[in-house]
């Protein structure tokens, strides 16, 4: 009986200690401090002694995500700057991914393009690559609107395959 008590005594003062120990160990921990949100797009400053102080807006660094009509995501794009005029966007820089309904992801490249204000629509041009896992797509020009979902449609389209080589003037894309 005596064997017992001293075995339950002393599980009893480990599991104090441990718990001493613990909470001490954690206390002597430095805390995480918070991480300021820095935002993701800057804006240019504008310098004083411009004689039109009234500038387009420009932006630099820009991530733009494009959903279809039914509210899936097609595009995610960054984008080195962005200059709004009214109701187009013109963009520069352009690197990022489309996104197919059935889940494929293809790799998008372009110099420059245009994006309607409202996100609904979007042209690139020209040098427009657009990689996937089996085919390379490359065009003067590529369009999508959401409206069309997955579609894009285009000029001067040259695609490499593993065993397949096309070129054509006008094309429709939809994976």
């Amino acid at each position: 009986m005596q064997k017992t008590t001293k075995t339950i005594i002393t599980l009893v003062i480990c599991t104090v200690i441990i718990t001493v120990l613990f909470f001490v160990f954690r206390s002597l921990r430095p805390q995480a401090k918070p991480i300021p949100l820095l935002p993701l797009v800057h804006e240019e400053e504008v310098q004083s002694g411009e004689a039109n102080p009234v500038e387009t807006p420009r932006l630099k660094g820009v991530r733009i995500s494009l959903f279809d009509r039914t509210r899936y995501l097609n595009w995610k794009l960054d984008v080195e700057q962005v200059v709004e005029e009214g109701e187009v966007c013109f963009l520069s820089g352009i690197k990022g991914e489309y996104y197919t309904v059935s889940g494929q992801k293809y790799l998008v490249e372009a110099a420059e393009g245009q994006m309607g204000s409202d996100f609904t629509w979007l042209r690139l041009f020209p040098d427009v690559v657009i990689v996937g896992e089996e085919l390379k797509l490359q065009a003067a020009e590529a369009n999508w609107d959401a409206e069309s979902g997955a579609e894009i449609s285009g000029h001067q389209l040259q695609v490499a395959g593993e065993k397949v080589t096309l070129h054509a003037e006008e094309f429709t894309f939809n994976p």
